[in-house]
């Protein structure tokens, strides 16, 4: 009986056992981390021919040829090997008396989750010290007057032909960021010709969009700029909806009269959901504009130099810009059987 009892009461307990599945942890979310490099950060009077950095895990290359950037650019693009933890970067061709800005950002990945490494730059000189400079910018359409983002801005040599500024490779090369804004880092005092195209490449290709300014800059002077990028092959686009705003008397419509200080010829242009609802040339202020179908509009002044009643692209070749573009701060409400009055003054 005691015998029969033991056996159940072992059952029992074999039952009430759950088996559990040895769990694998969990998931790694962490991308590889920077421990060691070799020569070591911002070093003067560079003299070695590769850069080595320890990571603290494996790791894998991620689109290295889209995301590595080295500025000034050289002759040829360095030459990169990983092992295991160790990410190699093969240089020749340095300058002298010159301050490298390595950026590896997007560049490396774990080799398990495939995580990014994020903020890596590498600096160095091969003279006696690091050039600290800087000049930053924004990139702007020129007809929409919307940030460009992901696209290059470059400096070339203050003496390079123009023929020559979008089929040579540039000095000091960056991107606009998700707010179209650049920065160029750790320049001399020298004086620059600033670019930008929107290619994948720093060459012009027909389709391409390009932005320049009508001077040099310096790493002393300039700060806050504002780059415009045009299409340069850009044709004037026939709008039959344009003129839809013009209703009935008997329609809900308001107007607007528009105050500014431009002594020009101007193009006034109304905008509803990003689409031209109406666009009205005019030679002298108070712009004034009747019979609005009530709603939003967005407000577009553009400055008509040569009084042709459009908007004109640039042409970088005689080193024309397009002509400007101005949007009202805020969206107006055309009320109707009412007249909207702003004054609008620009700098």
């Amino acid at each position: 009986m005691r015998v029969s009892l033991f056996i159940i009461a072992i059952i029992s307990l074999s039952s009430c056992a759950s088996i559990i599945m040895p769990s694998g942890g969990e998931k790694d979310t962490l991308p590889p981390s920077l421990i060691k490099i070799e020569p070591i950060n911002k070093s003067i009077n560079f003299k070695a021919n590769k850069i080595t950095f320890e990571f603290n895990e494996n790791i894998q290359e991620n689109q290295w040829n889209k995301h590595f950037n080295i500025s000034p650019l050289t002759n040829n693009p360095p030459k990169f090997k990983i092992n295991n933890k160790y990410l190699t970067v093969f240089l020749d061709n340095l300058k002298k008396e010159t301050t490298y800005s390595l950026n590896l950002n997007h560049c490396i990945k774990d080799m398990n989750e495939g995580n990014v490494s994020e903020g890596i730059e590498y600096l160095f000189s091969t003279s006696d010290k690091i050039d600290t400079l800087k000049i930053n910018g924004r990139l702007i359409d020129a007809k929409t007057l919307e940030p460009k983002i992901n696209t290059w801005v470059f400096l070339q040599k203050e003496d390079l032909q123009d023929s020559l500024c979008f089929q040579t490779r540039p000095i000091y090369v960056t991107k606009s960021n998700e707010h179209g804004d650049f920065l160029f880092n750790n320049l001399d005092e020298k004086d620059y010709q600033i670019f930008s195209i929107s290619g994948l490449d720093f060459i012009y290709h027909e389709g391409d969009r390009l932005g320049f300014m009508n001077r040099l800059v310096n790493s002393i002077n300039d700060s806050n700029l504002t780059i415009y990028l045009f299409d340069p092959l850009y044709e004037h686009e026939v709008d039959d909806t344009k003129d839809s705003l013009l209703q009935s008397e008997s329609a809900l419509v308001g107007d607007i009269t528009i105050t500014s200080s431009f002594e020009t010829n101007v193009l006034v242009q109304l905008f509803q959901d990003k689409q031209l609802k109406k666009e009205i040339s005019f030679k002298k202020s108070p712009y004034i504009i009747k019979n609005i179908k009530a709603g939003e509009y967005d407000i577009y002044l553009t400055i008509d130099n040569n009084k042709n009643n459009l908007w004109d692209t640039g042409n970088f070749i005689l080193r024309k810009l397009p002509e400007a573009i101005y949007r009202y701060k805020e969206t107006l409400n055309i009320r109707a059987n009412w007249n909207l009055e702003i004054d609008w003054y620009i700098n």
